[in-house]
């Protein structure tokens, strides 16, 4: 008999590797992924979901909407959860907008460059029309949409103006995060260093305030080190609440990671959720006190431990975007006022 546990509270799941784009950042489309799940093994696990009391269920990619079964799965998930969609909108219409639009999911769309230049440099030319023209048909339909920036060399001096631009768009918020060095980022001189996130995160920051829009910050949580806007909140990657599966029902350790703990192709939801909160790198992740003397700690909690494990070969490492955490943290690069 499995024992009870509280369920997840965030279930982030790459329904298929499969996509209509080539980002230069990718970490999801470019692995070589089990296959998929059929869609009767997804429904079924999305019951699940709703029954145990999943409170939220991120559909991703690659890009979900190139299942033909997406809808089955959303209605099934917006029985009992809420559903969000990450698309990048190229293949969307009017139909399939209002049927969003119904089912009241939320949209996550990504936009990698405040201007058409850098979005395209990133994710190839043409992306920036068909971008805008999916943006007008959920605005139209009234689906409710949030733009996702990832920080990288090439655009982090453009996160403020990409925060007035998400707002002009008629976003209900707006999400920043660091490219990951995984997949097509690994190969490349492209994933942000600690500079650059703090750089893109004041002028975010600055925006928002003059604003009074809300943003989000995520993978960051160092943030709260520096960060003083009522506009600006973040998230601790380290949280026992979150569940991560890939394509191919594997259950990750983070989704950027290939480290499987258990699998949903042959086991229910409960019984995954179990093994992963059972795992013993995962019980270790999460109880680790990697900072101990850092004012942000409890909040923190040490930060990404997928980049401290790409950078370190060690999970009990401090993420290396932190600044409080850089070797010259006492000279840092850049100026910021940090919380002692």
């Amino acid at each position: 008999m499995i024992p009870r546990l509280d369920p997840p509270e965030y279930v982030t799941w790459l329904l298929t590797s499969r996509c209509n784009l080539k980002c230069k950042h990718c970490y999801a489309s470019s692995r070589p992924w089990d296959g998929e799940l059929t869609g009767e093994r997804v429904l079924k696990i999305v019951e699940e979901a709703c029954e145990i009391g999943v409170e939220n269920l991120h559909l991703t990619g690659g890009e979900p909407l190139l299942r033909r079964d997406i809808f089955k799965i959303l209605e099934a998930a917006s029985k009992g959860t809420e559903a969000s969609l990450f698309t990048n909108l190229r293949a969307i219409n009017r139909d399939s907008a209002r049927r969003l639009s119904s089912l009241g999911v939320r949209v996550f769309t990504s936009i990698d460059g405040a201007f058409k230049e850098t979005h395209e440099v990133i994710r190839g030319p043409g992306a920036w029309n068909l971008l805008m023209r999916g943006i007008s048909i959920l605005r139209e339909e009234e689906v409710s949409f949030t733009p996702i920036f990832s920080i990288s060399r090439l655009n982090f001096k453009e996160a403020g103006e990409f925060v007035r631009l998400a707002e002009r768009l008629g976003a209900c918020s707006a999400v920043l995060l660091p490219v990951m060095p995984f997949g097509r980022a690994e190969s490349r001189d492209f994933s942000a260093d600690s500079y650059a996130c703090i750089k893109a995160i004041s002028l975010a920051e600055e925006a928002a305030e003059e604003l009074g829009f809300n943003i989000v910050l995520w993978c960051m949580p160092f943030a709260s080190l520096f960060v003083r806007s009522r506009y600006v909140s973040w998230d601790s990657c380290r949280s026992e609440r979150n569940m991560d599966i890939g394509p191919d029902g594997e259950v990750l350790l983070c989704d950027t990671l290939d480290i499987p703990v258990s699998n949903i192709r042959t086991k229910s939801l409960r019984e995954a959720w179990f093994e992963l909160n059972s795992n013993n790198l995962f019980t270790e992740i999460m109880s680790s006190n990697t900072c101990p003397d850092c004012p942000a700690s409890n909040t923190c909690k040490g930060g990404c431990y997928a980049r401290s494990y790409k950078k370190y070969g060690s999970f009990n490492n401090p993420d290396p975007l932190c600044p409080r955490a850089l070797e010259e943290c006492s000279n840092p690069p850049f100026n910021i006022r940090m919380r002692k």
